[in-house]
């Protein structure tokens, strides 16, 4: 899996670098027919599942009111609305944009808990 900037992360990888952030076990990207998976394990748990919070709310929602990350639509030179982000912790603010609310909440998510260079240097197997 190519190694990306943190504004790039998306899907299976961007998944996974939130599964380390979570401190997650045994964190892997697969294909699963056609499209990659990211597959993980909490630490209490024996078999690793599928761990997507770019898409799935349920899992999204907890990191998200947690972390009190604020979301905000944008309209962008007339295009269709991306989505702005921003975690704020102590006196550190950080943004990230993505063209869905999770993409977005996500990606700030991994700016929070890691630098550039980490995620330059870190790829997952694919």
């Amino acid at each position: 899996m190519a190694r990306m900037e943190i504004h790039d992360l998306d899907g299976a990888l961007l998944d996974a670098w939130v599964a380390r952030a979570q401190g997650l076990c045994d964190i892997r990207v697969t294909n699963a027919g056609r499209e990659s998976v990211c597959v993980a394990r909490w630490i209490d748990r024996s078999a690793s599942k599928p761990y997507s919070p770019s898409t799935d709310w349920a899992l999204a929602r907890l990191i998200i009111d947690r972390e009190h990350i604020a979301l905000r639509d944008l309209w962008i030179h007339g295009r269709p609305p991306a989505f702005e982000a921003m975690l704020r912790r102590n006196d550190v603010t950080w943004f990230a944009r993505g063209e869905l609310p999770l993409v977005a909440a996500m990606r700030v998510y991994i700016r929070s808990r890691f630098t550039e260079e980490e995620v330059r240097l870190r790829s997952f197997d694919a």
